[in-house]
Order: C-alpha cells, then sequence, then structure tokens
C-alpha cells in the first residue's frame, strides 16, 4: 500500500507585519506610559500628603496634651525663644533629620516654590516662607516652615479665622521635599495651629469659595479640598 504524503505549512508574518505591529504598540505606548506615569506619581504624593499631615497632627495633639495653648506662640525676634519653643513643644514628639532656626538648609531655595498661579510666594525669602520661622526636615524627606501670622493674613491669605489681637501658627509643608511639582496645592500644603487645634487653610471658607482658591486661586486652600475629597488630588488641579 502507498502512503500519501501531505504537505505541511506553517504560517507566520511578513515583516512587514511584524514592523507595523511594533509600530503601533510603540505608539500606544508613547500615550499611555506617561499618563499611567504620572498616575502613579499622583498617587505616591497623596500618600505622602496625608502622612505628613498626621505626624504634625499627632505632635500637635501630643503638645496639647503636655501644656501647649493656642496663646503660646513664637515670638518674633528671638533665635533662643524660636528654638526654645520648637525643642520644648515640638521635638520630644517629631523625629527631625534637620532644624533651621532663621536660616537657610532645611527649605527650598528663593525661586523653586510657585503658586498654582505660577507665582513666586511674596513673602519668600533665603530662609523660607515668611519671617522669623523654623524650617525643619522629617527622615521621611518632608519640608516644613513654621512661622506666626496676625489675624487679619490668617483670615485673608489662609481663610482661617482667628480672635482680633491674636496670632496663629502656620505651617507650610512640601510632602516630597525638593522632588517636583513643587507647587503650593499639589506637594506643598498649609495648616494652622489655632484654637481649634491644627485645622486646614481655607478651613473657615465656603465649599465654593475653597473650589475657586483651588481651581483658579493661588492654591492656599487646597488642603482643606484635598482632605474633603478624601485626600485624592483633583485632576483638574493636577493639571494647572
Amino acid at each position: 500500500m502507498r502512503r500519501l504524503k501531505f504537505a505541511v505549512f506553517k504560517s507566520a508574518f511578513t515583516l512587514a507585519e511584524v514592523l507595523i505591529t511594533l509600530g503601533i504598540i510603540g505608539v500606544v505606548a508613547a500615550m499611555t506610559i506617561p499618563t499611567l506615569m504620572t498616575n502613579i506619581t499622583k498617587k505616591q504624593l497623596e500618600s505622602q500628603v496625608k502622612v505628613a499631615y498626621s505626624s504634625i497632627q499627632q505632635a500637635m495633639r501630643a503638645s496639647i496634651a503636655d501644656g501647649l495653648g493656642f496663646d503660646m506662640q513664637i515670638r518674633d525676634g528671638s533665635d533662643k525663644h524660636m528654638a526654645d519653643w520648637f525643642n520644648t513643644y515640638m521635638s520630644p514628639y517629631l523625629k527631625t533629620e534637620q532644624v533651621c532656626v532663621n536660616k537657610p538648609g532645611c527649605w527650598h531655595k528663593v525661586g523653586i516654590v510657585k503658586t498654582l498661579n505660577h507665582q513666586v510666594p511674596s513673602n519668600e525669602n533665603s530662609n523660607g516662607i515668611g519671617g522669623n520661622i523654623i524650617t525643619f526636615v522629617t527622615p521621611k524627606g518632608s519640608y516644613f516652615n513654621i512661622d506666626s501670622y496676625d489675624a487679619a493674613s490668617m483670615n485673608s491669605l489662609f481663610g482661617i479665622t482667628i480672635p482680633p489681637n491674636s496670632s496663629g501658627l502656620v505651617f507650610f509643608f512640601d510632602a516630597n521635599g525638593d522632588r517636583k511639582p513643587n507647587v503650593i496645592g499639589k506637594d506643598i500644603y498649609i495648616m494652622a495651629f489655632t484654637e481649634d487645634g491644627l485645622v486646614p487653610a481655607g478651613n473657615n471658607k465656603t465649599k465654593a469659595q475653597v473650589e475657586q482658591n483651588c481651581l483658579t486661586g493661588d492654591g492656599y486652600w487646597c488642603l482643606s479640598k484635598l482632605i474633603s475629597d478624601s485626600w485624592e488630588i483633583d485632576d483638574r488641579v493636577w493639571k494647572r
């Protein structure tokens, strides 16, 4: 009996088809990878902001429990008094890598920090933001800037109401330190120590006012929005 032989044909891609496929993959990757990386960066930053905020909240609560009162503010003009205040009311409850009293080294260089309106904060100098300030760096690499402001400035700049003729202690913090974007309202946020404890900037403004500040303003009140949005940075703010 004769055996029949069958030819076996193997299908394969031509070089042109392979190149076209690789080209399509490249285009899709070029379109999606930047967005994916941006989303990853934003998620990481949201977590860092929450951790930095929580660390100061815990430190201030512990300090209040040990006697810190709203009326016990930092007095401008005395580096020794400022250092003593920090060593008494902050250092025991907060780990720091470096502390600077009225000197550079623990905050950004002038011109790096921007508002959401792409402006440099008006009261920024070589030591930080404000006058007669304390800055420090945490082990996780977050930067903090502490200064006191009068009642009028607390309301107009930071959206927080305190009693007349008093002052509030304001904390600027950059959750990821030197890493970009270094923008108030994205990775830099503001809170203040008041009679109600530590509250976010914009605390005494309406939701509509906070939204307007974050979407079209300087971003000073965006911590209130971030907290109300369950610690998710609004895409409209992120894209500004």
